[in-house]
């Protein structure tokens, strides 16, 4: 065979698989990867692993709604393997890109929302007793073996009630996190209106050590509810109910 006709052939077979690449169907690669994550669960796959959806999108058995996907090619440029994502479901709307693999995963641009309800297994109430919106509007988080390392952003809690150990309005809240150089993330959080005043901090070490701290009080003397539901807690001279707790991620 002449190198002509060598080059032909090497052309056509280098065509070929870029072809079954580019078309490589999703429900195949979607198979391999829910065999490394059987928690996560998605259902009537389309497309290729380079742009597709799935109507179904569960985790822990919990519908999220529907996800799509498209790779982002600027990622290998920059040394990663990276596809923007967007999900969207009753309540919820959540977009963003992903970076990673199972041990490091870099999320950024992660905008969005959803109810509080969502994180109930997460929070350490009886389940049905919060509700709310968390918005999310976070630049970027890093996290390695699932230990937040880097965070920055926003996120907001709008409407949080209780309706237990009774039912009883708290109001609207907001998070600021930041990534600091050799000492982890800081956050400060404070009430943005509401019954229920909150301000504090929150530190998460690069070792996984976090302390979380701050203050509590009423907004209204005569909230009998919110008063009743303080009463517990420590006071401090300025009539505050001061809190702090530490442990590790």
């Amino acid at each position: 065979m002449s190198w002509g006709i060598a080059r032909w052939w090497l052309a056509g077979l280098t065509a070929y698989v870029i072809f079954l690449l580019a078309t490589f169907p999703a429900a195949y690669a979607l198979a391999l990867l829910q065999k490394r994550l059987p928690d996560a669960q998605l259902a009537n796959v389309s497309g290729s692993i380079w742009s597709g959806a799935a109507q179904e999108f569960a985790l822990h058995g919990q519908s999220w709604g529907a996800l799509q996907w498209h790779f982002d090619w600027r990622a290998p440029f920059v040394g990663r393997l990276g596809y923007r994502l967007q999900l969207r479901g009753p309540e919820i709307a959540l977009q963003g890109q992903v970076a990673g693999n199972r041990n490091k995963l870099l999320l950024e641009d992660v905008r969005g929302h959803l109810p509080l309800s969502r994180l109930e297994s997460w929070l350490p109430l009886p389940t049905g007793s919060v509700n709310g919106k968390l918005d999310l509007h976070l630049s970027q988080v890093l996290l390695v073996k699932l230990r937040p390392e880097r965070a920055d952003g926003t996120v907001n809690l709008t409407g949080v009630s209780l309706s237990w150990p009774q039912a009883l309005t708290l109001g609207d809240y907001q998070l600021k996190l930041q990534t600091q150089a050799q000492n982890g993330i800081h956050g400060s959080f404070v009430d943005t209106g509401g019954p229920l005043v909150l301000q504090g901090t929150l530190d998460l070490g690069s070792n996984g050590h976090y302390q979380v701290s701050g203050t509590l009080t009423s907004r209204d003397p005569g909230n009998a509810a919110l008063n009743t539901l303080l009463r517990g807690l420590p006071v401090d001279g300025s009539g505050h109910h001061p809190f702090h707790f530490t442990g590790q991620w």
